[in-house]
């Protein structure tokens, strides 16, 4: 043990990889499957909008395999057509996106199919597709809410291929504070398959929504669509300003641009909208075409962002792009109370315990081998509680493998699962998906993937409450001058 201080197409196989594509779709219902695991630090949403009902669904991380449909229950009832669906994607590689929106919708590039959508939206269930070839969305989250109705709803209109549909909404106002939701319904049912656009061997599918104005917005369909026969828009004005707002940031096309929010907390609960426009005279103005990225003919379009952290954003342009030329994120913190036609609701938040035997300040740092690692066992309040979420206070982070283990035999109570920590500092690690309940005492920590990384914080000063202990298999070793920096977080049952 070691402690220390500090993707040009060619036509056929375009056609034959596209037919692969849509055969999935008519595959999912009568194949779903589903397997769930966590990322790194989600908390089920509990943020409310102030016009919003009470239901809401969170699936936390759940692993996803390259060409998988999943299909999700959510048993939330109602009209469908009027959730708020958001989807996000968790890249587990080391030095890869983290958490992100590329290749939202699906992307194409030289025959290969990368990124995610969600589609076969009903009032029990969602399906989730990972594409074939995808590389960075080992990992999906999917959060649905029934919001009250927002300034405007569109209800469902027709979409000709090819077509602008201009709709006249009348919120006023400023368009830029707006939120925008696009929904289409098809081939895939009510999805977001192809949004933003998809191409396939220079043939075009999918939706978005542009030219956002104080009374109107323009929906263009693509001249091969198959997945935006009829789309539903809404557009709201926020309750409540956002917590962070980069305002219109220009960035040059092939570009990347991390903004800094500082907002701290837990990332995963955050509510994070993205805007472009093309402030070309005659240009699309506010739209969402490209959204997650696009290829023809060897060129690439749009914009995503990545890499979302307690403290910073990044934005990416790609290459060729002519549309997206400003971009604006805001985010909104759990705490406040407001309606996003695309993300909120109210319902009660459990009252949550942390268990903590560390003062909070770390005297040293302590890592091992790979394969090796570091517990603490608690004792949480009498009765039953959940354990919803670990907390690791880590330098240097790099992904662990998450372990809950009972305390009389060293059992694990889950299967172990990698999370792709970012912070210096604390890391929350999502645990709730797995419904872990313990009536008494119960071990949480992590074993390293990569050796002497990261480093753990280590608390020496007194007490010390003897709870710590290295971990090597089977062989646990009691710290009997330390407290390692791992806490529990649980709900009473």
């Amino acid at each position: 043990m070691k402690s220390r201080r500090r993707m040009i197409l060619v036509p056929v196989a375009a056609a034959l990889a596209l037919l692969a594509v849509l055969l999935v779709v008519a595959h999912a219902a009568a194949n779903p499957s589903q397997q769930e695991s966590a990322l790194s630090d989600l908390r089920p949403a509990d943020e409310a909008g102030s016009q919003a009902t009470a239901a809401a669904y969170d699936s936390g991380w759940v692993d996803i395999a390259p060409g998988q449909m999943m299909t999700l229950t959510h048993n939330l009832g109602g009209d469908p057509a009027g959730y708020a669906v958001e989807l996000w994607q968790g890249d587990t590689r080391p030095g890869g996106l983290g958490i992100h929106h590329r290749g939202y919708g699906g992307m194409e590039v030289n025959g290969q199919f990368y990124g995610v959508a969600w589609q076969s939206l009903t009032a029990t269930t969602i399906s989730v597709f990972r594409y074939q070839n995808d590389v960075a969305a080992a990992q999906v989250r999917v959060r649905i809410w029934i919001p009250e109705p927002p300034e405007y709803d569109s209800g469902w209109v027709a979409a000709t291929p090819g077509g602008v549909v201009t709709l006249t909404h009348s919120v006023g106002g400023t368009p830029d504070d707006y939120v925008v939701g696009l929904k289409f319904s098809g081939i895939a049912g009510i999805s977001h398959r192809a949004y933003g656009g998809l191409a396939v061997a220079n043939d075009m599918f999918g939706a978005n929504f542009q030219n956002v104005t104080g009374s109107t917005v323009g929906v263009f369909r693509f001249p091969f669509d198959l997945f935006a026969q009829q789309v539903r828009v809404t557009v709201s004005l926020p309750d409540d300003p956002p917590d962070y707002d980069s305002g219109w940031v220009d960035i040059s096309a092939g570009s990347r641009v991390t903004l800094t929010h500082s907002l701290g907390g837990n990332p995963n609960a955050y509510v994070v909208r993205m805007s472009v426009k093309d402030t070309t005279v005659g240009g699309l103005g506010i739209n969402s075409r490209f959204t997650g990225g696009l290829e023809v003919v060897g060129k690439f379009y749009g914009a995503n962002w990545e890499n979302l952290t307690h403290t910073t954003i990044t934005l990416f342009r790609r290459p060729h792009d002519t549309i997206s030329d400003q971009v604006r994120i805001r985010i909104w913190l759990p705490e406040r109370k407001r309606y996003l036609p695309l993300a909120l609701s109210r319902y009660p938040a459990a009252v949550e315990t942390e268990l903590a035997y560390d003062d909070g300040t770390g005297s040293e740092d302590a890592s091992w081998e790979a394969g090796k690692g570091f517990a603490v066992c608690f004792s949480p309040p009498a009765g039953q509680v959940k354990v919803v979420r670990a907390r690791y206070y880590l330098y240097d982070p790099r992904p662990i493998e998450v372990h809950v283990w009972d305390y009389a035999a060293h059992n694990n109570l889950i299967t172990p699962f990698t999370a792709n920590t970012t912070a210096e500092g604390w890391n929350d690690v999502d645990l709730s998906a797995y419904n872990i309940v313990v009536s008494g005492d119960f071990c949480l920590g992590f074993l390293h993937l990569e050796a002497y990384r990261p480093t753990l914080g280590s608390d020496f000063d007194p007490p010390i409450y003897g709870r710590s202990y290295e971990v090597d298999g089977a062989y646990w070793q009691q710290q009997v001058g330390k407290d390692y920096m791992i806490r529990a977080v649980v709900v009473g049952q």
